[in-house]
């Protein structure tokens, strides 16, 4: 993790779309977590996905750093590198008649327009370079502050807000082929003592499983306390007669370090150590008819355990000794590598992984 006067960074390598489909989930949660209106967390994952298709499209491979600063002025920053070709007329890309070809229409213009900051440098066979910054109050930054300097180009890992102390977070979703929203959804929340963290899968995909579990991920957030088990059976109450859902839960002591985990349906959670643990979940349905009586596990956590949780859009014949080689990977490429190798096309499929510190 790096952090530069209270900036978080996190780096993406983009050579997809569904690279482009996570870095814009991960923006919009960010800014939402960060307390920011829906609608700005709205516009910085369309700057993500215009940017991001344009490295797709055009240049094959890049990547793109997302920065965010909650002191002393919130902001979310995206900055989009690639080696590609570079734009041959930068003044006609930026016209408001332009628009890049396969991306959602509004082009480099329209990123200029929904960012508080703007720079884009572009040279033949060099690359491109593009810098959008945006502001997360209503109020507009001052003079000096707008004119700052450009940030650093060496980005560690995000601390999502909910974060342990000391502990890496990564995330990585993309929704099943043929639909453009997930029914796959995560949750990372501090609480007394400790820490709630978890996944879940609304059985399904396309709107509906999308609107369910943004409504668990808000309940769940709102509602988060040790009581792994309470917690899901609230959850089971709240959304009973719904197309239900499967979900692991895990609070973590701070003290302690251990770990109660409960789960219901195909979601599993891994612990990447010697020897490697792999918890399933229940048989069950939560908000269906056949939620079982949870037993929940301890486990104790030990310094650079890395605890990874999937949805069942990651292959169900994915073994703890198959993971193992990433434990000493950064948690994002852990993330992003376990969805790309082991990722189900034809269903929604998300992986989760946190980092205990030394």
């Amino acid at each position: 993790m790096h952090a530069d006067e209270g900036v978080q960074r996190q780096r993406i390598h983009i050579d997809r779309e569904a690279d482009v489909y996570n870095a814009a989930m991960l923006v919009y949660a960010l800014v939402q977590q960060a307390g920011a209106r829906t609608l700005l967390a709205t516009e910085a994952a369309t700057v993500v996905s215009e940017l991001g298709m344009n490295i797709v499209k055009y240049a094959g491979r890049g990547s793109m750093t997302v920065s965010l600063q909650t002191s002393p002025r919130a902001y979310v920053e995206v900055l989009a590198e690639d080696r590609g070709p570079g734009i041959a007329d930068l003044a006609l890309a930026l016209t408001e008649s332009y628009s890049s070809r396969g991306t959602l229409g509004l082009g480099l213009p329209g990123v200029r327009r929904m960012s508080d900051q703007f720079d884009i440098r572009s040279e033949a066979a060099a690359g491109t370079r593009v810098r959008a910054r945006r502001w997360l109050q209503d109020a507009p930054p001052s003079t000096a502050e707008r004119t700052g300097p450009a940030l650093p180009d060496s980005p560690a890992a995000i601390r999502q807000p909910g974060t342990p102390a000391g502990w890496q977070y990564g995330q990585a979703r993309r929704p099943c082929y043929g639909e453009i929203v997930s029914g796959d959804g995560c949750v990372l929340q501090a609480v007394p003592h400790g820490t709630v963290f978890g996944i879940l899968d609304v059985l399904g995909h396309g709107a509906e499983a999308h609107r369910l579990a943004r409504h668990c991920e808000r309940w769940l957030a709102a509602n988060a306390h040790a009581d792994v088990v309470g917690l899901a059976e609230g959850l089971h109450a709240e959304v009973r007669g719904s197309i239900g859902l499967a979900l692991t839960l895990v609070f973590v002591d701070a003290q302690s370090r251990q770990a109660v985990v409960t789960g219901v349906g195909n979601t599993r959670l891994f612990c990447l150590r010697v020897p490697g643990l792999c918890i399933d979940a229940q048989p069950g349905i939560v908000g269906g008819n056949n939620m079982p009586r949870l037993r929940p596990t301890r486990v104790q956590i030990t310094p650079q355990d890395t605890l990874l949780l999937t949805t069942d859009g990651i292959n169900e014949r994915l073994t703890v000794e198959q993971l193992l080689p990433l434990r000493h990977h950064g948690v994002q490429h852990v993330a992003q590598q376990v969805l790309r190798e082991h990722g189900k096309d034809h269903d929604d499929a998300t992986c989760m992984v946190l980092r205990c510190p030394p």
